[in-house]
Parts: C-alpha cells; sequence; structure tokens
C-alpha cells in the first residue's frame, strides 16, 4: 500500500485535541513544551483542559503542528510509513517536517512566530473567509469581481471540485454574499489573502534563516498542487503560502496519480476526511488519527 499522510490546518481543531495523546507520548509533550515557550502559554495544560485560549490564532496554530508531528512520529513507529505528505494551510509545515526539510524545533518555533505575524497582520486589517458554492471557475471569478468592487478579497483555496474559499474585508464578502451562495468560515482573520502581505515579507525573512534540506519523499505544495522540486525554492513556497490560495483539491489529485491508496489524517481530521470524500469518492480509505485512537 502507498500512504498519504495529511496535516490539517487552522479551523480544524477542537477542544479535545491531543489529550489522550499527552497522556502517553513523551514526546507530544516535548513539543508542546517547546511551543509553549514560543508562545508564552502553557500549552500542555491548555490541550488537557480543552481551554478556549486554543482559539487563539498563535496558540491554535502551534498546538497542531505538534500534534501532528507526534502522530506521525508515533504512526511511523507503529509501521506505517508515507510515501507521500502533504498539509493545508499551517499543516504544510507538518509535511515539511516529515519529508525532512526542516527540523521539528524550528517548525515549532517557526508556526509559532507565523501565527504571531497573521495574527497581527488581522488586527491591522481585519476581515474574514467564507466558502463559495459554485460550478466553474467562471463563477469564482465573477464573484471575486462583485467582492472587489467593495474591497480586498482573493481565492483563499480551492478545496474541492466545487468548494472555493473567498477571504478578505468584511465589506467585500458581504457584497459575495449578496450575489453568490456562501458560508461564512469561524476563522480570526482573512488569511490566504492579499491582506497577508505584510506577514508573509517578515516570516519569509525568518525561514531564510533556518536550515533547510531537500525533501526525502514525495511533498506536495500548497502554492502549486504539485510535487517540490529541486528548483524549488523551500521558504519562498512556503511562505508565499500567506497570500495565495491553498491547492487543495489539486494536491489530492497528485497524491491520486501518484498510486496513494491510504490516506491518514494526522491531527483533528474532520475537515480534511470531509474533503478527501469529495474529492476522491466517499469509499476513500480515510484514517483519522487525532490522538484520540483511529477512526474510519
Amino acid at each position: 500500500m502507498s500512504a498519504a499522510f495529511l496535516f490539517p490546518g487552522q479551523g480544524s481543531e477542537s477542544p479535545t485535541m491531543g489529550a489522550s495523546l499527552l497522556r502517553r507520548s513523551a514526546r507530544a509533550r516535548e513539543l508542546l513544551d517547546r511551543a509553549s515557550r514560543a508562545v508564552d502559554l502553557d500549552l500542555a495544560a491548555a490541550v488537557e483542559r480543552g481551554s478556549p485560549l486554543l482559539r487563539r490564532t498563535e496558540v491554535t496554530q502551534a498546538a497542531l503542528l505538534a500534534i501532528g508531528l507526534s502522530l506521525a512520529e508515533e504512526l511511523e513507529r507503529s509501521g506505517t510509513v508515507p510515501a507521500v505528505v502533504a498539509g493545508h494551510s499551517v499543516g504544510e509545515l507538518a509535511a515539511f517536517c516529515v519529508a525532512g526539510c526542516l527540523a521539528a524545533e524550528d517548525a515549532v518555533d517557526a508556526t509559532a512566530r507565523r501565527g504571531r505575524l497573521m495574527a497581527e497582520a488581522a488586527r491591522l486589517h481585519p476581515g474574514g473567509m467564507a466558502a463559495l458554492r459554485v460550478r466553474s471557475e467562471a463563477e469564482v471569478a465573477a464573484a471575486v469581481e462583485v467582492g472587489l468592487a467593495e474591497g480586498p478579497v482573493d481565492v483563499a483555496a480551492h478545496n474541492a471540485p466545487g468548494q472555493w474559499v473567498l477571504s478578505g474585508a468584511g465589506r467585500a464578502l458581504a457584497a459575495v454574499a449578496a450575489r453568490f451562495a456562501t458560508v461564512p468560515l469561524p476563522v480570526a482573520g482573512p488569511w490566504h489573502s492579499r491582506l497577508m502581505a505584510d506577514a508573509e515579507r517578515s516570516w519569509e525573512a525568518d525561514l531564510r534563516l533556518l536550515r533547510w534540506r531537500p525533501p526525502r519523499l514525495a511533498l506536495i505544495a500548497n502554492r502549486t498542487g504539485r510535487l517540490v522540486g529541486p528548483e524549488d525554492d523551500l521558504p519562498s513556497l512556503l511562505s508565499g503560502q500567506l497570500t495565495r490560495p491553498v491547492r487543495w483539491a489539486d494536491t489530492l489529485r497528485t497524491a491520486a496519480e501518484l498510486g496513494v491508496d491510504s490516506w491518514h489524517v494526522l491531527g483533528p481530521g474532520r475537515v480534511l476526511r470531509a474533503l478527501c470524500r469529495e474529492n476522491l469518492g466517499p469509499a476513500a480509505p480515510v484514517r483519522v488519527l487525532d490522538g484520540a485512537g483511529a477512526r474510519a
């Protein structure tokens, strides 16, 4: 079997994520302790209590990274080794680690920094995100045009054939909602839009200070939906996702073309499990490991 490890992004978190993992995994506690120092908060205690602090952007992202990496190491020790890795938005950092591009400790620090920069950008440029259900890319373009008449708005993700996400200023999203079928998403800012440009520049500078290595297995990038190759500049590829769309439908299609027949979601898995089945079919063998045990 050819396995893919998939790591969820912000918006997938749950109050109880990782609580049982902490009780059995010294590695999970070690990574959460490092993340705690980066965000100045006891993340292990927050996870164990299901604290509402886990909804803060910088806290959520650091916790998701630590939990995802711990689950990946646990699964590999049990004998399941990935042939392909990918992550949705912040989950991509975990994928870069498992592919051998970045040390786990560096990724934890970089994730905490990413969350802080995004939170700062959202305070300066408030906005949100909305799922858009349309039948064609032409309709997506039309929706963006409607929104741009009122303020900045961009395509933030293409998650499935008929599911797109827009991100931008509130007035722009309201204009789109008046003309198209949209669902507001419970997020703290306009992620993956031009409003994150300052965060992207600062984060890329931070990433260039880290030690990078070429991937040792198939790694699929958010920005392109294709395999990362030797010609790709890894810090730019990763930082650039802050202002560009997550091409998740393309990511899953690329993985399937590589022969993946076993899908493992490592972290709170409701969102990615649903997207796997929407893209790959309702019978897709998707296994979710969220720290509480495996679920189909």
